[in-house]
């Protein structure tokens, strides 16, 4: 099945925080996450908003991923310093994703914008 990508955007309350949690989110996934999380990079630009851009490996890593940090501590001190303002999903849509989607009460900040038509990928050094 086709990759997923996410792009999140953050409303940031405390950047100091933001960046400190975040820091912390990324070691974990990178150790201990859903080995389909294929990358997963954080940016902020403005004291007041931050990004992430996330690609999974397809939609079961992304309901995967999901379900293993929704308990962690980094992820909670992301959400102590930060709001998950919205979600533009690029990728497949499964039942499952959506019933996620659902249950966490995303649909509102969450736009599903649609499979690749075109495109390709070079290999990294």
């Amino acid at each position: 099945m086709a990759e997923v990508v996410a792009v999140n955007r953050y409303a940031v309350r405390d950047a100091a925080a933001f960046d400190a949690a975040v820091v912390a989110l990324a070691d974990r996934v990178q150790r201990d996450g859903h080995p389909g999380v294929r990358s997963y990079d954080f940016y902020r630009s403005t004291p007041d908003e931050g990004r992430a851009i996330v690609t999974y490996d397809g939609p079961e890593a992304w309901v995967g991923h999901h379900d293993i940090i929704l308990s962690w501590p980094e992820l909670a001190s992301l959400r102590a310093a930060a709001d998950l303002a919205a979600v533009d999903l690029h990728g497949p849509m499964t039942p499952a994703m959506q019933g996620w989607i659902d249950r966490m009460g995303l649909e509102a900040r969450l736009r599903h914008l649609g499979e690749a038509v075109a495109g390709f990928r070079r290999p990294g050094p």
